[in-house]
């Protein structure tokens, strides 16, 4: 006799039972798409962010710059200095279209981030 595989939906507790573990996790993904595809959205959104934290793009910097300091410290200390120089060139010539508070804040994580390459990070 083959072994019954249960799961149950982490969003409402619906069950699902098959005898194949495929069929099962496939009626599971496809009840998700269709009853809860907000938060499928959310959930691959988030994952996405979370995998580019080391490779932000200039919208990511520009919009931890309006952030403010500590927010955009926390980004930039990921980035590598190959990646950096080329980010840096990007976000100098968004500089002159920067409020001038946002332009003091970028000014600030490029002496941090000189400093942080100069030690080696």
């Amino acid at each position: 006799m083959k072994k019954m595989w249960t799961a149950k939906c982490s969003q409402c507790g619906q069950r699902f039972r098959n005898y194949e573990r495929g069929a099962l996790l496939s009626s599971i993904r496809k009840h998700m798409w269709k009853m809860h595809r907000k938060w499928m959205l959310a959930r691959m959104k988030a994952g996405r962010l979370a995998g580019t934290a080391g490779n932000p793009t200039v919208g990511m910097v520009l919009t931890a710059i309006s952030q403010g300091i500590p927010i955009a410290l926390a980004l930039i200390r990921l980035v590598r200095q190959r990646r950096w120089n080329r980010l840096e060139a990007a976000v100098d010539s968004f500089e002159p279209y920067m409020k001038p508070e946002h332009r003091v804040i970028w000014q600030g994580v490029k002496t941090v981030k000189s400093i942080d390459i100069r030690r080696g990070k």
